[in-house]
């Protein structure tokens, strides 16, 4: 498809007006909707990329690609409620998607929800995608907040090997130290998350933390 084409090259304007084009030409074909969604989200046009997956969704109600991208738009909008609700429809579509699984739990645990049912859904993504770090961490946290340090500490110690440039992984593993009382390696961890130049949102957090160390 010639929008994929410009979009690859990072040529947004021209991959928007070809998907634009495919979607008068072939107006029931879901995946171009789902793809100018991708622009929009880059752009951060958040409603027009709504727009866009709600068309998809629509259009192929059993494709997981538009509901996990909805899911992501909806949460950075504080749509909880909403991403919450792709994911529930992604997981009754395949109950084992590990993504759905993942995000789903990750909601629950951060609002303070059923934690019996975060716990579930996290192990289910586990399950689906032992390999995967990210899924290793939101496992790691829901287990940190029931006080199972050892057990989350495998878990983010591994997840930090593979990404240790992802900041909310060393923010939890600096946590998780602290908590077991290994102060230099908690501070080491925490220093780790805050001296990267990504933001993520546990960054104040984390330096009240790496200040408490000290």
């Amino acid at each position: 498809m010639l929008g994929e084409v410009y979009f690859a090259q990072g040529k947004r304007e021209e991959a928007e007006q070809a998907f634009l084009k495919a979607i008068e030409l072939e107006p029931r074909l879901s995946a171009s909707y789902t793809s100018l969604a991708t622009i929009y989200a880059a752009q951060n046009k958040l409603d027009a990329a709504i727009t866009k997956l709600d068309e998809a969704h629509r259009l192929a109600p059993k494709n997981l690609a538009p509901l996990m991208m909805l899911g992501q738009p909806q949460q950075q909008r504080g749509e909880l409620a909403k991403a919450q609700e792709a994911y529930t429809t992604a997981l009754a579509i395949n109950p084992r998607f590990a993504p759905a699984a993942n995000n789903l739990a990750w909601l629950i645990s951060e609002t303070d929800g059923d934690k019996e049912k975060a716990l579930q859904l996290a192990q289910t993504a586990k399950e689906a995608a032992p390999d995967d770090p990210r899924i290793s961490d939101t496992l790691a946290w829901i287990l940190y907040k029931r006080g199972v340090y050892q057990r989350a500490l495998v878990l983010l110690e591994d997840s930090a090997a593979k990404l240790p440039e992802e900041p909310t992984i060393q923010y939890h593993l600096g946590m998780t130290y602290a908590k077991i009382g290994n102060k230099d390696a908690a501070r080491k961890a925490l220093v780790a998350a805050t001296s990267t130049k990504r933001e993520f949102r546990q960054l104040a957090d984390a330096k009240r933390a790496l200040t408490e160390l000290n």
